[in-house]
């Protein structure tokens, strides 16, 4: 059975660390669980477990040939596992952690199952204290929208066991969320691209790469 950890401006330090390793335990388990980022609830698995990525893909109702963007609570552990362009770099500095997603390359040494060969790697540092924490524990971790395959952001827990169930593991609740998308970017070539239009503007990033090429229009 799903266990959901409550966790607000009233929760007492301790009580936020015992849902910390919760979650922390069940994907070391090979289990699932539910965090809050920055801007919705997302779905967290280890991204060096087949059976655990497998289980995520089934709860999400997702293809199993859908590359699955990687998390992290820091931009070193990040380039631990994607090749980043100096463009990828500069944005990552700029704007992480937060609520920009990039499109790059996996380093060629990883043994994972999270795509097909040659697909580029989406890579994010979420701006959330509880996500940073977790992620802090695991280290590269999956992490993807809470939602089936297809639906919109999920704003709360109650949408998230609506949709997932009880192949999650662990539901961190963490309140309302604004539901937003990250913005993601394709830096996985030299033409640096605006792929998805999300909480981050292209204003702002154009503010710190004027060359970004917006390609959201497109898709």
């Amino acid at each position: 059975m799903s266990e959901v950890f409550k966790v607000d401006k009233q929760t007492s330090v301790v009580d936020i660390q015992f849902a910390v390793e919760a979650a922390f335990t069940a994907v070391k388990n090979g289990g699932l669980a539910v965090i809050p980022t920055d801007t919705s609830y997302a779905v967290i698995c280890d991204a060096f477990n087949t059976a655990a990525i497998t289980k995520l893909r089934m709860a999400k109702k997702q293809v199993s040939d859908l590359a699955l963007p990687v998390a992290a609570a820091s931009i070193e552990t990040i380039r631990g596992v994607a090749n980043f362009s100096v463009a990828a770099n500069d944005l990552a500095c700029a704007f992480w952690p937060g609520t920009l997603t990039i499109l790059t390359v996996a380093q060629d040494s990883l043994s994972w199952n999270l795509g097909q060969p040659g697909t580029a790697l989406a890579v994010r540092v979420p701006h959330n204290e509880l996500a940073l924490a977790v992620l802090r524990e695991i280290g590269p971790t999956v992490m993807t929208g809470a939602q089936l395959a297809g639906e919109v952001a999920i704003q709360n827990v109650e949408q998230a066991r609506a949709a997932l169930g009880e192949s999650v593991d662990v539901y961190i609740d963490s309140g309302q969320l604004s539901g937003q998308d990250s913005t993601v970017i394709d830096a996985s070539t030299d033409q640096i691209r605006l792929i998805r239009k999300g909480a981050l503007t292209l204003a702002q990033i154009r503010a710190i790469m004027p060359t970004v090429i917006d390609a959201s229009a497109s898709n």
